[in-house]
């Protein structure tokens, strides 16, 4: 059985990486699916996801004391993904373990042939931020598509928010992408400052269900929903 393995990356922390695996995860109330926190520093999402039960919620730990990626553990887990039954994985890494992935998919066994082997189509989500985090977000990527040598689908997603100060680099990157073919998506256009915008991420700190939102943070979370997170 083919399984889709969704990996959620980026070097620069505090860009977004755990706010976009939380909306995924509300785009997908009734998927057979499971999420994976590999955020050792901060469990994020583990924090942020509580509403999908314990049943569709992992977390695991990747690096040792020296905060080094074990190579062994990462392919040790991705073998056991091939046994379950979930139909579709997405994994959320902290900026220490995205750090070291170029690292293995380059210096290790062949990723792609291993995970062709184990059945799994691999999309990497990689996330940028705008203004001060701007430079090293698009480093990394630039460094992710130079290892990646087109043998994986690789999906640019720009923090809307962070961008809105700085419209000239959102311009940038979408131009960007275009030259290098990679797919390009926007996200989370939620301005802290409004009162919308304050309790739809208030909500995302607590892990609220899409449910538990009042009614305008409900409709706004929607509309997020529909215009950046379905028919992916």
């Amino acid at each position: 059985m083919s399984r889709i393995i969704e990996f959620t990356l980026q070097s620069k922390g505090g860009v977004g990486k755990s706010f976009h695996t939380y909306f995924r995860a509300l785009s997908v109330p009734d998927e057979h699916s499971l999420f994976v926190d590999v955020d050792s520093s901060t469990q994020t999402s583990t924090r942020q996801l509580k509403f999908l039960g314990a049943d569709r919620l992992e977390t695991i730990s990747l690096l040792d004391n020296r905060d080094v990626l074990v190579r062994d553990t990462f392919l040790g887990y991705m073998e056991s993904l091939a046994e379950s039954s979930f139909e579709k994985i997405y994994m959320d890494f902290g900026a220490p373990e995205s750090e070291q992935i170029p690292a293995l998919i380059q210096r290790d066994i062949p990723f792609r042939e291993f995970c062709e082997e184990l059945g799994f189509e691999i999309v990497l989500n990689i996330v940028i931020g705008g203004g001060g985090a701007y430079k090293a977000s698009v480093n990394y990527l630039q460094k992710m598509t130079t290892v990646l040598k087109n043998e994986f689908k690789v999906v640019a997603w720009e923090n809307i928010t962070s961008f809105n100060q700085f419209p000239a680099l959102s311009t940038e990157l979408a131009e960007n992408c275009k030259q290098l073919k990679i797919s390009y998506k926007r996200f989370g256009d939620f301005d802290p400052s409004t009162l919308l915008g304050g309790q739809v991420l208030d909500g995302i700190r607590r892990g609220y269900s899409i449910n538990e939102y009042g009614p305008g943070a409900r409709i706004r979370m929607k509309k997020e929903l529909k215009e950046n997170f379905s028919n992916e």
